[in-house]
Order: structure tokens, then C-alpha cells, then sequence
């Protein structure tokens, strides 16, 4: 498929996935996160099967990241989403990509300018806003669990680029095939009532099914796209606007309304993030732009 709006496609995913933040929280307060993970992941493994076949040599690290995303990143974050407010989760979320640079720079794989450094030191003191501001057991509970899962969520990306013609509907039917027994298997463990029918109502129902065909399936199939087909640097900052989307459906659908502090803590983060992206992008610019130049030397 051609995108030939990539901003308008990419301002359309990031709304996705903010309203998906919204929808988590609905369906945690619905179910428990391990029942409304199970059924989240049943329904994506059985939407994708006819996308299960891989290459045999990928099979060890596409089962790792089945573990690490689906099991590490996404039921750990609706863990958390549990616990905090559906504006709480989305400022957290957004500092995956803050993440997954750290921890390639602690394994050596990328550089960090100071600046990178500073955007990174600037989100996550923001993080820390709210936690500082109201002493809540639940909130610092909530926030290291999402920290969590968006650090897991970080492994995977370093796995993720060492993978070759992996498709991502693939990859996501074993995360999928991967995730649904062993959320089954946690749910089960602790003790919760089996009689899973009744507890499948209207609201878990539109969660379910709006997380896996519009935010796993069409949201990620755009985005990456996207990238494939106009990279990454026009469109990254877009992502910054998941925040605020997420700030719009809360308000609308859950009567979320923002307070001093998490207003502080927002402001922050996105300082930090802009900072981050920005150093990015011209770092990547520069590389561009000394590659041209080697090449109109060649030629």
C-alpha cells in the first residue's frame, strides 16, 4: 500500500494508539489484565494464522521475543494501566524510545551526544513528577511496572534489528500464539473464577477487539509502512502527539481530567523528549548529508 500523506497517515496511528491507552484502562477495570491479555492475543494468533509460517533458523529468537513482548512488554503494561490513570500510562509509554537508545548505548550498539543524554535525564525526571508530588503507594507501584514493560519492550527492538525477513504480521501472530496460554496459564495460577463467559461483556468485547484490529494490525501495519516507505525522521516527532490524544479520549470517555501535577510531569517529559528527538534527527540529517557528499566525491 502507498502513503502518500505519511504526516496525516502517522497523525491517524498515533490517535490510534493513544485511544488504545483508553481502551486498556477500560478493560482492566472490566477483567483482570491476565484474562483481558488472554483474550487479546487469542483473537490476534487466530486473525493471523495464515501469516505463521517462518523460517526455522528464526524460530529461537522470534519465541524470545514472543516472551519478552508480549508476556514482558504487553501484559506488564496493562499491569500498571491497572493501577494509574490512563494520562499516567501514556507519558510513561512514551519514553520507550528514550529506553531502547540507553540500552543500546549500555551494550555498546549506538552512541549518545550529551544532548541525547539530557532529553533522556529531562522525560524521565518528569516521570518522576507525580510520584515525588503524591507519595502514592498505587501510582509508584503502577509507574515501575509500566517502566518495566517498556524496558522489555526496548530488549525486543534490540532483537528485533538483529531479524531478516521476518513480516510483522508474522511476528505478531507468535507473540500472539505465544502470549494467550501463558496469560491463560498466570490467570489460572491465581485463582481467579473460571466461569470466563460472563465475564465477557460489551465493554471487554469493543477493548478487544479494537486493541488487536486497529491498534496491533492497522496501526502497526501503517506505521511501519511509514517508515518503510518515507523513514523514520519525517514522522518520529509525530509520536509526541500520542500524549495528547490519549489526554482528549480520557476526558471523553473515562472523565479523566489532568492535575497540577501530572500537567508538570506531562510538560516535562515532552521537553525531555523533544530534546531527544531533535538531537536525533539532526545527528541523522549530519549522517545524510556527509553521505552525499562522499558520494558526489565518487562520483
Amino acid at each position: 500500500m502507498q502513503i502518500r500523506m505519511p504526516l496525516l497517515a502517522a497523525v491517524c496511528v498515533t490517535a490510534i494508539w493513544g485511544l488504545n491507552v483508553v481502551a486498556l484502562k477500560i478493560g482492566v477495570t472490566e477483567i483482570p489484565p491476565s484474562l483481558l491479555n488472554t483474550l487479546r492475543f487469542a483473537l490476534l494468533a487466530v486473525l493471523l494464522l495464515p501469516f505463521a509460517r517462518i523460517p526455522w533458523s528464526t524460530l529461537p529468537s522470534v519465541l524470545l521475543i514472543g516472551l519478552l513482548m508480549g508476556v514482558g512488554h504487553f501484559y506488564l503494561l496493562t499491569l500498571g494501566a491497572s493501577y494509574v490513570s490512563s494520562n499516567t500510562t501514556v507519558i510513561i509509554v512514551i519514553t520507550g524510545a528514550p529506553i531502547s537508545s540507553l540500552l543500546a548505548y549500555l551494550l555498546k550498539m549506538e552512541k549518545l551526544s550529551r544532548k541525547q543524554m539530557t532529553g533522556i535525564t529531562i522525560a524521565f525526571s518528569g516521570t518522576a513528577i507525580p510520584l515525588l508530588l503524591s507519595g502514592s503507594v498505587d501510582l509508584t507501584l503502577g509507574t515501575l511496572i509500566i517502566v518495566a514493560s517498556m524496558t522489555f519492550w526496548a530488549m525486543t527492538n534490540i532483537i528485533i534489528r538483529k531479524l531478516d525477513d521476518i513480516p510483522l504480521l508474522s511476528l505478531q501472530f507468535w507473540i500472539g500464539i505465544i502470549t494467550a496460554p501463558a496469560c491463560f496459564f498466570g490467570y489460572y495460577l491465581a485463582g481467579n473464577s473460571m466461569d470466563i463467559v460472563s465475564q465477557i461483556t460489551v465493554p471487554v468485547i469493543i477493548t478487544v477487539v479494537y486493541m488487536v484490529i486497529f491498534s496491533s494490525i492497522i496501526g502497526y501495519y501503517l506505521w511501519f509502512a511509514i517508515i518503510n516507505q518515507h523513514g523514520i525522521n519525517r514522522i518520529v516527532h509525530v509520536t509526541l502527539l500520542q500524549p495528547l490524544f490519549t489526554m482528549v479520549f480520557a476526558y471523553l470517555l473515562l472523565d479523566e481530567v489532568l492535575s497540577g501535577p501530572q500537567l508538570l510531569s506531562a510538560g516535562v517529559t515532552l521537553a525531555g523528549m523533544g530534546i531527544y528527538y531533535h538531537k536525533k534527527r539532526c545527528d541523522k540529517a549530519a549522517a545524510q548529508a556527509a553521505l552525499n557528499a562522499d558520494s558526489g566525491k565518487d562520483n
